[in-house]
């Protein structure tokens, strides 16, 4: 079940689609129409309310910027400041749909201004406007099977009559107890894993375990010892030969030798168990994959943010880009690949990694399930540029 966020606004409701996180100072935060792009005239706004110090979104959700795709232009006005927080809460949780809204689902309508200072909802004006030209669009939700909400500031009470729709809000503590409680719908222990047992029973069940206890010990000394031989043999089996990879593949570090990249020295960073060690990213000026040649293309897979980049070869080997003004660490993995994929695989790539709630979320496993499925032979690497 999904949780759809619309802004109410003097022309109607407008669905937030999608929030994809930037992390990049560099890079403002921006409003984009459907997708498109075409922005919307708040993204000047939105941008200061994403923003360290004077907005709120960066503080509470950790990117720098972030790209949110709306249904229809909002050209004015701060009364979707609620609605966009409510969307990142619900981001955050993997709850965020796309307005596309299905029985079963949760719609929250919201209009409001946020004070940034102290996170309570300030009045907004044409409130009664925004209810009546929702109020059908929120029936048909409701009939449709939808749980359905309006929230309007608790500053703005005398402007709405009373009705089951619509919810006041002070601040943004009580606009987020409206999104779903994602452990609410956990099954809770049966009522006949309570019940006691008879002695019988309990005999019987002791018996199953030290039987059971057993098979696992001898199976898991059994399986130790098969998955020993597995990883002395990893170059046999695996897509591509990975003893010659791990035997010529390393980075290639191009040091600051003062507070400056005007002199430099290089360092090669060798693999460990697909894994290079970390590196401090004020320190590096460059910093370059190599590869054997057999190797045709390189795939950078942000960890933390949805950056699906083919890099490119260079005298020193594969550049990687290395990010600005980072506040956390910059988590990645490079997907080697002894057959380039076309810019329609890349792109498939990267709705496949947009498919994820949270970037966090992506992992070498999900990585590998998605390459088996290209009939291409592929290695993955991991890394981290370390913030100190």
């Amino acid at each position: 079940m999904k949780t759809h966020i619309f802004i109410a606004t003097t022309q109607g409701l407008v669905a937030v689609q999608n929030i994809t996180p930037i992390d990049d100072e560099d890079i403002s935060s921006v409003v984009s129409v459907n997708g498109t792009s075409t922005t919307a005239n708040i993204s000047g706004s939105y941008h200061n309310f994403v923003k360290k110090g004077v907005g709120i979104i960066h503080q509470m959700f950790g990117a720098c910027s972030y790209r949110v795709d709306i249904s229809a232009r909002i050209d004015q006005g701060n009364s979707w400041q609620v609605a966009m927080y409510l969307a990142h809460l619900a981001q955050s949780k993997g709850l965020l749909g796309n307005g596309d809204v299905t029985q079963g689902d949760t719609v929250i309508c919201a209009t409001g201004e946020v004070n940034t200072s102290n996170l309570q909802v300030l009045a907004v004006s044409e409130v009664a406007l925004k209810f009546k030209l929702a109020q059908t669009q929120l029936e048909q939700w409701k009939q449709l099977g939808a749980k359905v909400h309006f929230l309007v500031p608790q500053a703005n009470q005398s402007e709405v009559e009373k009705n089951h729709y619509c919810l006041l809000i002070s601040d943004l503590e009580q606009a987020a107890t409206v999104l779903p409680d994602i452990t609410q719908n956990q099954p809770s222990p049966s009522v006949k894993s309570k019940r006691l047992v008879s002695a019988n029973s309990r005999y019987i069940i002791a018996c199953l375990l030290i039987m059971l206890m057993m098979t696992i010990f001898f199976g898991l000394y059994s399986f130790t010892s098969t998955e020993s031989s597995k990883h002395q043999s990893v170059a046999e089996n695996s897509n591509i030969s990975k003893v010659a990879s791990v035997q010529k593949t390393h980075l290639v570090a191009v040091y600051k030798q003062d507070k400056t990249c005007a002199q430099t020295s290089s360092q090669n960073i060798t693999l460990r168990n697909q894994t290079f060690a970390d590196l401090a990213l004020k320190q590096l000026c460059e910093l370059y994959l190599q590869t054997p040649l057999s190797q045709l293309q390189i795939l950078l897979v942000a960890q933390d943010a949805y950056t699906v980049l083919p890099l490119k070869k260079k005298l020193l080997g594969w550049q990687i880009p290395l990010p600005k003004n980072r506040l956390s660490n910059r988590r990645y993995y490079l997907v080697s690949l002894a057959k380039a994929l076309n810019k329609e695989k890349i792109e498939q790539l990267r709705l496949y990694r947009e498919t994820m709630p949270r970037p966090d979320m992506l992992t070498g496993k999900a990585m590998t399930d998605w390459l088996d499925t290209q009939e291409v032979e592929f290695t993955i690497y991991s890394h981290k540029l370390v913030i100190e």
